[in-house]
């Protein structure tokens, strides 16, 4: 049986691609997002795939996480307030359909979604009352 030599470059091509995919370096890009926060003694967490991802820097009222295309949730918690969950689900669009597709052939950065640029989170007190619930009227 005779190979044509395309298909053994082809092989050796689609092989690197694998190894890179699973042995390459994590990514170092990251996006900065800002947080308009209420109350602004809140603090918040960064999760990417359920760990823990970023830095929350108050004074600036920035999240800096590495670019992704996992969405990233972010956890916001104040004394007196209830905690607030935030999830943002990256943006492919910028690549269109190829978008996917070619993200998943190596560790090029390039290929990585964004995040919203900025997100408003308000947290609610604990001690808010829930609607009043009347009883019913006699008949």
């Amino acid at each position: 049986m005779k190979i044509h030599p395309g298909a053994i470059a082809l092989l050796f091509a689609l092989s690197g691609c694998t190894f890179m995919h699973d042995q390459g370096p994590q990514n170092m890009q990251t996006q900065d997002i800002s947080i308009n926060l209420t109350p602004q003694t809140a603090q918040c967490q960064a999760y990417q795939a359920a760990a823990p991802s970023g830095r929350y820097d108050p004074g600036r009222k920035i999240l800096t996480v590495p670019k992704s295309r996992d969405s990233l949730e972010i956890l916001c918690s104040a004394e007196g307030y209830q905690d607030k969950r935030v999830v943002l689900i990256a943006d492919d669009n910028a690549l269109g359909g190829a978008g996917f597709f070619l993200g998943d052939f190596g560790p090029v950065d390039y290929f990585y979604s964004s995040y919203p640029n900025s997100v408003a989170i308000t947290l609610d007190p604990e001690n808010v009352p829930g609607p009043a619930r009347q009883a019913p009227l006699p008949n």
